[in-house]
């Protein structure tokens, strides 16, 4: 896997993780077939948010480039750039 599409991921799982609620992780994660309501339900919200984070990481790891930048582009993931000086005026410039 390219790091290009890891940089892509990353910003997109720490925004559903910090967007969702552990009910919607839950569920995400009984609709993948990952683990059964009664497993999910016995996770306390922190172990639930790792099950939903690594499961989303693994889905997007496997899936295309364009599939990750629908997905970013479907939940309006943006995040800051920090540019060096030079690449900051070019950045102004254009």
């Amino acid at each position: 896997m390219s790091g290009e599409k890891l940089s892509l991921i990353k910003p997109l799982v720490n925004h559903l993780t910090e967007s969702g609620d552990t009910n919607s992780w839950r569920t995400e994660l009984v609709h993948a077939g990952i683990m059964t309501l009664e497993e999910s339900m016995a996770l306390d919200a922190n172990a639930c948010r790792a099950a939903f984070k690594a499961m989303k990481m693994t889905q997007l790891m496997y899936a295309s480039t364009q599939d990750v930048l629908d997905e970013l582009e479907n939940h309006q993931v943006s995040w800051s750039v920090d540019l060096n000086d030079d690449f900051q005026q070019g950045a102004i410039c254009y």
